[in-house]
């Protein structure tokens, strides 16, 4: 699936290509350690995006971050928080962090359907059906759908 203009530009200053591919041993190892599950669309995911930190425009003018590395993200917060706290709220069992959003404050997780949610302390949202559609749905200032 193609993606916006602006979108791409972010991304492609980033240094994503088409065809991108890069090793996800790193993150299968260490998120497993930290008791996330492996999922074969997070695999896809991080494969084609993952270590790429994306500057783009906020509605504001002002530029912010999605941060790829899904070990820095998992770094920055409590595992056991996501899978006790987030999950059940969601309906699921398991998630997989991805990365992080706007200048690190949201952490980005992905459910083995490949839907990619976001949460920080109590906040919850659901932001797309997709890693590629939460990519584009955060480049673009997409509203997120916020889960009580």
């Amino acid at each position: 699936m193609p993606f916006s203009a602006s979108t791409h530009s972010y991304l492609s200053q980033a240094g994503w290509f088409a065809g991108r591919r890069v090793s996800t041993i790193k993150y299968r190892a260490y998120l497993a350690g930290e008791g996330y599950a492996w999922f074969p669309k997070v695999a896809a995911f991080l494969e084609e995006f993952g270590d790429l930190r994306v500057q783009f425009e906020r509605e504001s003018r002002r530029v912010d971050t999605l941060n790829l590395d899904a070990c820095d993200a998992s770094a920055d917060f409590d595992g056991k928080w996501v899978q006790q706290a987030y999950a059940p709220r969601i309906g699921q069992t398991q998630l997989c962090v991805i990365g992080q959003a706007y200048s690190d404050h949201l952490l980005l997780f992905m459910d083995e359907e490949g839907n990619v949610y976001g949460g920080f302390d109590d906040f919850l949202c659901f932001i797309a059906d997709s890693g590629h559609n939460a990519l584009e749905a955060i480049c673009t200032n997409q509203p997120a759908r916020e889960i009580s």
